[in-house]
């Protein structure tokens, strides 16, 4: 069997699984007890089945898509006892008057309308405190969000006066560990308003339509606020092109669409922040005038950025002898910001070794410190997360979109 055919085998079964997860949620509403216990008992055989499939298409696949394979693998596993789960609670519900008479609780199964799922999604918003000149480097980057977002918000009449106005909302992208979450951090913090942070976990439920509410559910908290930043991180879990098997991304996208949309309606004003490593992988909807209308690249930190955040990093830690920080940073091109802090965070855990092995020696002096030698034996074991391919595609997209950057 070549890899087409065992994908489609793979997605009938996946279709199976989740008509008959539908079939039990029926039966329950239904009040169909058993019916819905065996349901629930197949759909969970189906969803381990899928898994298992998936499991040898990834072996057929290219190593670069393994990651997201593996993470299809373990949400299917997961939803796959999550169905035993509800198959074990209908089965105990069905003697739920008994079991109540005998002072037990039948176990938790969906209600009608997936309602516990969407009592589960609560949008909270947050009010943080990064500023931009918190973050390391990226003048380009933050002179851009400053003229294109936040000033057109805190000085509205200057703007209106030379017919200028905010351009909608705002697209992050670059490769990983590079600060996109800081920088849509800071762009809450300097316009005052309130932060909605979203990950592809908070609005993917497990009911069909149970992503389209919880996005409603969103923009109706962030209109409540009037004044807000939504941030989607890993936007393209969420906004991937439209067209393809997934019956839920072909709903999803034209809500949020919709409501992306529709907020130009309602009073205040709303930012939507898509962040994203894969921006090629957006539905292109996204991506035109008044909706992601500012396109930022956010880049790996050049030699100033990582001197600056490997200076920082160290004198945070006990450090007696010089260090040499211009060295590391020459050295560690193509790191990433999350890189470097987790370099010096490898480099403490052998001071930290001695001075535990000097307390269990009894020695009176336990104090050890940062040294030299001990970043040397981390850079041994600690190396750049972004591939060279990364930042290629990444250049490429840039090139097809007009956007021009010019590499420090």
């Amino acid at each position: 069997m070549n890899f087409d055919e065992k994908m489609q085998n793979y997605l009938d079964i996946l279709k199976s699984a989740t008509e008959t997860d539908e079939a039990a949620c029926a039966e329950l509403r239904a009040g169909r007890r058993q019916g819905a216990k065996e349901k629930f008992s197949r759909a969970s055989a189906l969803y381990a089945r899928a898994a298992s499939e998936l499991l040898e298409l990834m072996d057929m696949a290219d190593p670069s898509e393994w990651a997201e394979y593996q993470k299809s693998v373990e949400r299917l596993i997961a939803v796959s006892e999550q169905m035993k789960g509800y198959a074990e609670a209908a089965g105990d519900a069905e003697k739920g008057t008994k079991a109540g008479e005998a002072g037990g609780a039948p176990k938790t199964v969906p209600g009608n309308d997936s309602e516990d799922e969407e009592a589960a999604f609560a949008p909270v918003a947050e009010k943080p405190k990064t500023t931009m000149d918190q973050i390391f480097g990226l003048e380009d980057a933050k002179q851009i969000v400053m003229d294109e977002i936040i000033n057109p918000l805190l000085y509205e009449d200057v703007y209106r006066r030379y017919k200028l106005e905010n351009q909608g909302g705002l697209l992050l992208f670059g490769p990983p560990g590079g600060g996109k979450t800081m920088m849509a951090r800071a762009i809450a913090a300097e316009s005052g308003y309130a932060f909605y942070p979203v990950r592809c976990s908070d609005i993917v439920g497990r009911y069909f339509g149970d992503a389209e509410k919880r996005v409603r559910a969103l923009f109706d908290a962030a209109r409540k606020d009037k004044n807000a930043v939504v941030f989607l991180d890993e936007a393209e879990a969420l906004a991937s092109r439209r067209g393809g098997h997934s019956t839920v991304m072909n709903r999803l996208v034209p809500e949020l669409l919709s409501q992306m949309d529709g907020f130009e309606k309602a009073e205040g004003h709303l930012i939507v922040i898509f962040a994203t490593n894969r921006p090629y992988d957006l539905d292109p909807a996204f991506l035109r005038p008044g909706r992601l209308a500012t396109h930022c690249y956010i880049p790996l930190p050049d030699y100033r950025v990582r001197f600056e955040l490997l200076k920082k990093q160290i004198e945070a830690r006990p450090c007696r002898e010089e260090i040499d920080i211009a060295g590391f940073a020459k050295r560690t091109e193509r790191y990433s910001c999350a890189d470097l802090v987790n370099l010096v965070a490898k480099g403490c855990h052998h001071p930290i070794h001695r001075e535990i092995a000097a307390r269990k020696s009894g020695a009176e002096s336990t104090d050890s410190f940062l040294t030299q030698a001990d970043l040397e034996r981390a850079f041994q074991t600690v190396h750049p997360s972004v591939e060279t391919e990364e930042i290629r595609r990444l250049e490429k997209w840039m090139a097809q979109m007009g956007i021009h950057y010019k590499a420090a």
